[in-house]
């Protein structure tokens, strides 16, 4: 389940479902390291209704606090892990969110670049290189840009970093589509994205991070012309 869908999904379903599960989890009816109940239980001693029950159990599943074993789910995260997951996921609903988005990926994606150019390994650049291509055939596919950024995440070996720009990226999908389509904006990003691509292949620390930095720029640009496309 993508994100977007989940911030799509989260107004919609009663507030009472979710924060019935949590209370549930905190309270110790629902303890984490073991498996749920069954979906007919555990909407029953919820009290909620299973088809309610289903979605939260899916966002819950995509934001790391359950998994699936078998065919079943475990709790893996405390109640405290999921009220502050799904505070981070309802950020991206606000308005006038963009500036605090660009000032977060410029924070972390330029060091991201950095990273990747001393740490990226033959199997990163080959990720990166598709990452390059696949833009290069298909410039209209949003996907194709976030592919990129998450596979250059990932070149960092930061755990935290990747995990974190995943997220975001899923998050500011929406601003994306806005202009993505647009010939002018795909150029400059295709561009952007290949200069990116060589300094962290040619290992050029300062290099990655300025055009890292250089193309954030032009995605807030195309942000600020384009706020309503």
């Amino acid at each position: 389940m993508q994100l977007e869908k989940i911030q799509h999904a989260l107004p919609k379903i009663p507030e009472l479902v979710m924060q019935t599960l949590i209370a549930a989890i905190d309270r110790g009816d629902v303890n984490v390291g073991e498996e749920l109940p069954s979906e007919r239980d555990l909407a029953e001693m919820l009290g909620v209704g299973r088809g309610s029950l289903r979605e939260c159990l899916a966002i819950l599943e995509f934001l790391g606090a359950i998994e699936n074993r078998g065919n079943r789910k475990v709790v893996i995260r405390d109640a405290d892990y999921i009220q502050k997951s799904i505070s981070f996921v309802r950020v991206s609903n606000k308005p006038n969110i963009q500036e605090d988005f660009s000032e977060f990926r410029r924070v972390n994606e330029v060091a991201i670049a950095g990273l990747a150019s001393q740490r990226a390994t033959e199997e990163d650049l080959a990720a990166l290189a598709e990452a390059v291509r696949m833009l290069e055939n298909d410039p209209a596919d949003y996907m194709n840009d976030i592919r990129f950024h998450d596979a250059l995440a990932i070149a960092s070996h930061n755990m935290m970093l990747a995990a974190t720009i995943h997220l975001v990226n899923s998050m500011i999908a929406d601003i994306r589509i806005r202009f993505f389509g647009r010939p002018d904006y795909q150029r400059q990003s295709q561009e952007s994205h290949l200069a990116i691509y060589e300094a962290v292949r040619d290992r050029d620390e300062e290099r990655a991070k300025r055009e890292m930095d250089c193309h954030l720029k032009i995605v807030e640009d195309f942000a600020r012309k384009y706020p309503d496309h």
